[in-house]
């Protein structure tokens, strides 16, 4: 199955969602995102250890530090939700979509938004940054 998303969705696979550093994280509103879903395997099932452990608590720092630079803490969300739930994901992009939506353009939104390479790059920043 095939999931759908909003134009303006651009979904990243990582490894691990324990993967993501916060770096790539203000860089995303840097470049001109308006909201970042981080989407990660349940409490406890992490193929990797404790990766969405480490990542609950990167993004509970992330949201201060976003607040703190004048940004709504709304605009970062963390899920929990496992790789065999296609239809869950698809749903909370959608709601979340929908809420960075209602709050607006991100002030930190450059007048030209950039275009944000994924693949390869991507995937070799992440590693680099471990």
């Amino acid at each position: 199955m095939r999931l759908k998303y909003a134009a303006n969705v651009l979904p990243i696979r990582v490894m691990c969602s324990g993967r993501i550093s916060p770096h790539f994280i203000l860089k995303a509103f840097q470049e001109g995102a308006d909201g970042v879903l981080v989407a990660g395997c349940h409490i406890g099932e992490c193929h990797y250890g404790k990766g969405n452990f480490i990542t609950a608590k990167r993004v509970a720092v992330m949201r201060e530090l976003i607040q703190f630079i004048g940004l709504s803490p709304k605009r970062l969300r963390l899920e929990w939700i496992a790789t065999s739930e296609g239809n869950k994901f698809a749903q909370v992009v959608s709601d979340f979509t929908e809420e960075i939506t209602q709050l607006g353009p991100s002030s930190l939104r450059p007048k030209k938004i950039a275009k944000f390479d994924t693949g390869k790059k991507m995937e070799g920043s992440l590693e680099a940054h471990q």
